[in-house]
């Protein structure tokens, strides 16, 4: 039977187009920052790991914050999908950014986004700037390890999310199963909540997700440990990068590097409290380049196998 790769619209629509200034014609009509007599907002592009609104709102202390640092105006924008923040940087309508591992890398190296990684989070529960994957199940289902996802539905995140795409793709060819082949359908949800969701309602039998959100919403009571059971943790991967454009004027870009290697105590995003933050470089990233290469030799083999 032929296995169906698609977007799971309800759910990827519903995060989406709740979007603050989504990508497209709201970013296209703000102009560039400029100095002297007119100074323009600092945009913040945030990748969509959870819905929008909640992000936003999550988010807002933390953008707070940057802004008293930056003693400048601050404007967060959630993106549709990964790959519209990717697009933004490169074509310079952000000024700053939150990506995933696997989204920075893409957009540095496969799009040529002029960007460099400055900061990773420093979460208050793991006292870490790492994150881990997880592979959770609903928990009536009969999946208790890897094994038993074939024959099974199946939701990754976003072709760009790296525990969310990347890092189960890696960890299901380590256990030879081809979820092309093995699965009875795949699905890319949008965002990690919404993978969450789908897997807790019964919607798909079992998903990939960020530790970092399992746990934000247990803490947040919207979830609890027996709505869905984790089969599989992997290991620590390198924490998200807050990144700056490198076109930007110098001393602009030490501003905002400044800035947010100083921030502290504050709520942001997925990451919960964020305690302080990590100073992040690109070789940080040079394992989830290794998980990205893995996926196009797999995806040029099977092509070349038929």
């Amino acid at each position: 039977m032929k296995r169906r790769l698609f977007l799971w619209l309800p759910l990827a629509l519903a995060t989406g187009l709740l979007a603050v200034g989504p990508m497209g014609s709201a970013w296209a009509e703000e102009k560039p920052i400029r100095f002297g007599t007119e100074e323009k907002p600092i945009r913040f592009g945030l990748i969509p790991s959870e819905d929008a609104q909640k992000l936003l709102k999550n988010s807002a202390p933390f953008v707070a914050a940057l802004e008293k640092a930056l003693g400048m105006k601050v404007k967060p924008y959630v993106a549709m999908d990964y790959s519209a923040v990717i697009e933004a940087l490169k074509s310079n309508k952000l000024e700053i950014a939150f990506l995933g591992p696997a989204s920075y890398v893409l957009a540095k190296d496969k799009v040529g986004a002029e960007i460099e990684a400055v900061a990773r989070g420093i979460m208050k529960k793991t006292g870490k700037s790492s994150y881990r994957g997880l592979i959770i199940a609903h928990p009536d289902s009969a999946i208790n390890n890897l094994q038993d996802l074939k024959g099974k539905t199946f939701a990754f995140v976003d072709p760009a999310s790296t525990s969310g795409n990347f890092v189960p793709r890696y960890v299901f060819d380590k256990n030879g199963i081809d979820p092309e082949k093995d699965f009875k359908s795949l699905y890319y949800s949008g965002t990690h909540q919404a993978s969450l969701i789908a897997v807790k309602e019964g919607k798909v039998d079992a998903a990939a997700i960020a530790d970092e959100v399992y746990d934000l919403a247990l803490d947040s009571g919207t979830l609890k440990k027996s709505d869905v059971k984790v089969v599989f943790t992997s290991d620590p991967i390198p924490g998200s990068p807050f990144v700056v454009r490198t076109n930007l004027p110098k001393d602009l870009q030490a501003k905002l590097k400044k800035a947010l290697l100083s921030l502290g105590g504050i709520r942001f995003g997925k990451l919960g409290v964020v305690t302080g933050m990590d100073p992040a470089k690109d070789s940080d990233y040079n394992i989830v380049r290794k998980l990205i290469a893995l996926k196009e030799r797999l995806k040029t083999a099977k092509k070349k196998g038929g």
